[in-house]
């Protein structure tokens, strides 16, 4: 957990936002011990508006509005959350990286987001995306090893 601690600006990609809403997963304590630090630390958090598409999807499929409305404020409403938003630099990143290292739309969005959100380090599932930022990736399997 160190390496969170060392964050100001933490990127955090929609894989760990689900294991924590999953509950039942292996990852559900670290991303949890995560939000501790990064509550305690003040650090900022940032997220791409596709993390919330894709939670508020999951609770518009089950027909829970209420979840929705809850998402809608945690998203739009935190002090240490932003939520960043496609504009058109994100656009033409999010084009590069899938060009570049044939991504789909979804991912090229959020690893264009973290490369413009001013974020010193990223919170992913995706070992990969070691090699395509150049800011400190760190992923859940490696806060897990490190437990």
């Amino acid at each position: 957990m160190k390496q969170i601690e060392k964050v100001r600006h933490l990127f955090i990609d929609v894989s760990p936002i689900e294991r924590l809403l999953e509950f039942s997963t292996p990852y559900y304590p670290v991303v949890s011990e995560v939000l501790d630090i990064v509550y305690e630390k003040k650090i900022k958090m940032i997220v791409s508006s596709m993390t919330l598409h894709r939670v508020a999807f999951k609770a518009f499929s089950t027909q829970n509005d209420v979840l929705v409305r809850q998402y809608r404020e945690f998203f739009t409403r935190s002090d240490l959350l932003y939520l960043r938003e496609v504009d058109s630099d994100i656009a033409l990143k999010a084009a590069e990286f899938q060009a570049k290292f044939s991504l789909d739309v979804e991912e090229s969005i959020q690893l264009a987001t973290a490369f413009w959100s001013g974020a010193d380090g990223v919170l992913t599932e995706k070992q990969e995306w070691k090699n395509y930022l150049d800011v400190s990736v760190i992923t859940l399997q490696d806060l897990l090893a490190s437990n």
